[in-house]
């Protein structure tokens, strides 16, 4: 028998300090295990997250990556980097900021386009419906509707006319437009059937594209109602809006008989209606047709002191005409400046000469 503390010389050295070697390691795993709270922080088995402190952040060196230790309900856990998380939530504000920026940019260069002056020519033009030419048509002096519509497209040509209001332009001769006059867009075109047809609005599609379209119920002969066309048209190159009505009033004829009554309340549906446009939008509004009325019609424009006449004349409640008036206006509201009014002579294309005007849109001074 060995003296007490002898070692056995036939039992190995390390077996003698393998105790000692395994309560060193368990006290090394229990100190830098992820449950060692100092102060009493998480127990180990409760799930959670630990935020780094401030203490912690705060000695980390600039560009270092701190992480947080998060458990899992499995009872693993996964290291986030904080530092990802913030860079990749600042490229997500930077990339919103950037959107808003170009938003607003847009915008307020919208808004700098949108005060400065647009000029461009406007006419209203009583084609003569190819119907009047051609067999038992009343109208038998004239060429048929073909040679007529190139005559009608010089004249808009030669002019230099960027909108047109048409009336008696029915279907064969939109399909005659259509084909050879290519620079102009139109509305309605055939979409609101044979009737609306007749009171196209045409303008030259470089320099203004449509917007909006509408139509309005327009008592004709005998009271009957047809729709006639209302469009919302923008620049091409500045971004102006302004909108465009196109009418036809009854006349009186041995066929159609006294239309006294329909055209006195077509006139004031019209006025009333593009007032409340103007006024409610504050965008320009230009009024082209065939009133069939001279003094009336100009009386019943501009006495609200909105309109005024292409052709010249006042505007208000004491109305006093131009010297010279056709049964074809132009009418423009505030915001609308008209200057150059001509009436031009179309040869044989139409019974009606061609009205047109310089307009202005003006801009803020």
């Amino acid at each position: 028998m060995l003296p007490f503390g002898a070692r056995d010389p036939r039992v190995p050295y390390v077996w003698v300090l393998a105790p000692l070697i395994v309560l060193v390691l368990v006290a090394v795993i229990a100190w830098t295990s992820p449950w060692n709270t100092p102060e009493g922080g998480q127990a180990a088995g409760i799930e959670g997250t630990q935020e780094p402190s401030a203490e912690t952040t705060a000695g980390t060196p600039a560009g270092e990556k701190v992480s947080k230790k998060v458990t899992t309900a499995e009872g693993g856990s996964t290291q986030t980097p904080v530092n990802a998380k913030l860079e990749r939530s600042l490229r997500r504000f930077k990339a919103a900021q950037r959107r808003l920026a170009a938003r607003v940019g847009k915008q307020m260069s919208k808004r700098e386009q949108s005060v400065e002056a647009l000029a461009f020519r406007v006419a209203t033009f009583n084609v003569l419906g190819d119907s009047h030419t051609g067999p038992g048509g009343n109208k038998q002096g004239f060429p048929d509707g073909g040679p007529r519509m190139d005559m009608a497209i010089s004249a808009l040509r030669n002019n230099g006319i960027d909108v047109v209001g048409f009336q008696e332009f029915e279907a064969s001769q939109h399909a005659m437009f259509t084909a050879r006059a290519g620079e102009y867009s139109l509305y309605p075109g055939l979409s609101l059937g044979d009737k609306s047809v007749r009171f196209n609005i045409a303008w030259r599609s470089s320099m203004f594209r449509l917007v909006e379209g509408r139509s309005l119920s327009i008592p004709y002969a005998g009271g009957s109602r047809i729709a006639m066309p209302v469009v919302l048209l923008e620049s091409t190159t500045t971004g102006r809006q302004a909108w465009f009505a196109n009418f036809h009033n009854p006349a009186d004829t041995p066929n159609l008989g006294n239309n006294a009554r329909w055209r006195a309340e077509a006139a004031s549906i019209e006025v009333s209606y593009l007032s409340a446009l103007h006024q409610e939008q504050g965008l320009p509004v230009i009024a082209t047709g065939d009133y069939n009325e001279r003094e009336e019609i100009f009386c019943r424009f501009t006495a609200g002191g909105i309109f005024s006449a292409a052709a010249g004349g006042s505007s208000g409640e004491e109305c006093a005409p131009p010297p010279q008036m056709q049964v074809d206006w132009i009418f423009g509201s505030t915001g609308v400046a008209f200057e150059g009014y001509a009436v031009t002579s179309t040869g044989n294309a139409s019974d009606h000469a061609m009205v047109h005007s310089g307009a202005t849109l003006v801009g803020d001074e």
